[in-house]
C-alpha cells in the first residue's frame, strides 16, 4: 500500500505543483509533448527562456537606476552594487530551491523536469519583481 501511495504522488507531482510554482511553466509544456523527454526538453527550453527574461529585467533596472541617478546628479555606484550583491544571494537561493524541489521526485520520472519548471517560475517571478522596482520605485518622466 505504502508503495502505490508513492507511485501515486511521483506521478500526481507535476500536475499538484503546477497550481503552486509557476503554471505557465508547466502548462506550456505539457500542452505540446506526449513523452516525458520530450516535456523535460520542452521544460529546459522554457526555463532557459525564463532566464533570458530575467536578464533583460535586470539590465533595464540597472539602465533605469543609472537614469535616476544621473537625473538626480548622483553616482548609482552603491545602488548597482546592491543590485549585484542582491542577485547573486537570490541565484543561490532560486538554485538551492530548485534543487530541493528536483529532489522530491525521490528518482522518479520528474527529476529534472522539477529542476526546470522551478528555474522557470522563479525566473519569471524574479524578473516580475525587477519590472515591479523599475515601474514602482525609480520614478519615471
Amino acid at each position: 500500500m505504502r508503495a502505490f501511495a508513492l507511485a501515486f504522488a511521483l506521478i500526481l507531482l507535476p500536475t499538484a505543483a503546477s497550481a503552486y510554482i509557476g503554471a505557465d511553466c508547466y502548462s506550456a509544456c505539457a500542452a505540446r509533448t506526449t513523452t516525458n523527454p520530450e516535456y523535460k526538453a520542452c521544460l529546459a527550453r522554457v526555463a532557459d527562456a525564463a532566464d533570458a527574461k530575467l536578464n533583460e529585467a535586470y539590465t533595464a533596472l540597472k539602465a533605469a537606476i543609472r537614469s535616476w541617478a544621473t537625473e538626480l546628479g548622483q553616482r548609482p555606484d552603491l545602488q548597482l552594487q546592491s543590485l549585484v550583491d542582491a542577485q547573486k544571494r537570490w541565484i543561490a537561493y532560486r538554485d538551492a530551491n530548485c534543487t530541493f524541489e528536483d529532489q522530491l521526485a525521490f528518482g522518479g520520472t520528474a527529476i529534472g523536469g522539477n529542476y526546470s519548471a522551478c528555474l522557470c517560475a522563479l525566473s519569471l517571478g524574479r524578473a516580475g519583481d525587477f519590472a515591479r522596482i523599475t515601474e514602482q520605485v525609480i520614478p519615471v518622466d
